[in-house]
């Protein structure tokens, strides 16, 4: 297959399962198979309740490249509804047969047009790149070649499974001192409804709180009801997500969560957050080391648990080191104003 010069660009047909099944793979193939054992891909399931599920908070549309026939690269345009609306997120994947031939560049010049045409002036997307390529990558040159600048750098970290023995207990024990007056909580595929709403308070607060570079987010105005529908699809898609709280005075007041998926050893960190006014009581460490605790009992399976954060978020780093999480990869995150 030679440059591309016959590539045809479209929406993907997300009732058409064949078509669907073809752009999972080809999304699989380029992240999953690309000799970076450490990058992550929604499994069909998750990807296909994502676009045909919309949860009310946000809308997220998949685009096909093809070449003669065949599915070359996959799009994906991620937009909130409730919030941050002046921003689109973009995802562009190329199947490794059919790389340097033009296709990426086009298709997110597609995906970028229309995030034009839905009204938002910034345009987000984010890579995965091996740590010894943060100056020199090919991702950011291609990156820049098409007016996306670095915003933020993220590290992917990753703990192998199991824990030495005690060592969750140790440090549990080291953090119980500093938050009496607190009860650590966990769940596993949702939550009571007393704690809805200040759970998302907690998650409306992420962006906003945690370190974004040179891109200002806004509150989020995720709710209950909203929450409900996502816990739903989740639960429908085969994910298991694990919530653990810290509650005081009836409210969730700080929180960290997992998620794993049927046939996989590998475990996903979500959010952890600390709402300020309840900081300097180690509770960040506590529910961390609560959820992970959950997680070994729950899914004993599972052999390593994947997470990155900013690196200037040195609380939340200082947190994941103490816990044995190691460096494996680079996210940077980019922008490109409109």
């Amino acid at each position: 297959m030679g440059p591309v010069t016959d590539l045809e660009i479209r929406p993907l047909d997300v009732d058409d399962e064949e078509e669907l099944r073809c752009f999972h793979e080809v999304g699989w193939r380029s992240e999953m198979e690309d000799g970076r054992p450490w990058n992550g891909f929604w499994p069909y399931g998750d990807l296909a309740a994502r676009l045909r599920e919309p949860a009310g908070d946000r809308r997220t549309t998949g685009w096909c490249a093809f070449q003669a026939d065949r599915l070359v690269g996959i799009g994906l345009i991620e937009l909130s509804l409730l919030d941050n609306l002046d921003k689109g997120w973009v995802f562009v994947a190329v199947d490794p047969e059919a790389r340097r031939r033009g296709v990426g560049g086009a298709l997110l010049e597609a995906l970028v047009e229309q995030v034009r045409e839905d009204g938002r002036t910034e345009v987000l997307t984010e890579a995965a790149i091996p740590a010894e390529e943060r100056n020199g990558s090919g991702t950011l040159r291609f990156a820049g070649r098409h007016g996306f600048a670095q915003a933020n750098l993220e590290v992917v970290r990753m703990l192998v499974l199991p824990v030495r023995d005690g060592s969750l207990e140790e440090i549990a024990a080291e953090t119980a001192p500093h938050h009496d007056g607190y009860t650590v909580e966990s769940y596993v595929d949702g939550l009571p409804d007393r704690y809805l709403e200040s759970y998302c308070h907690l998650l409306n607060l992420l962006g906003t709180d945690a370190p974004t570079g040179d891109v200002d987010f806004e509150e989020e105005r995720v709710t209950p009801d909203v929450l409900r529908q996502k816990m739903e699809r989740n639960r429908r898609a085969g994910r298991r997500t694990l919530y653990s709280l810290a509650v005081r005075d009836g409210e969730a007041v700080a929180h960290s969560d997992l998620f794993t998926t049927a046939g996989s050893s590998r475990a996903y960190q979500m959010g952890t957050l600390v709402r300020r006014d309840h900081r300097g009581h180690r509770l960040g460490t506590a529910v961390k080391v609560a959820n992970l605790a959950f997680l070994v009992a729950d899914r004993p399976d599972v052999v390593e648990v994947h997470t990155q954060n900013a690196e200037t978020n040195e609380w939340m780093v200082s947190i994941n080191v103490r816990l044995g999480f190691e460096r494996v990869g680079l996210a940077p995150a980019f922008v490109r104003r409109l």
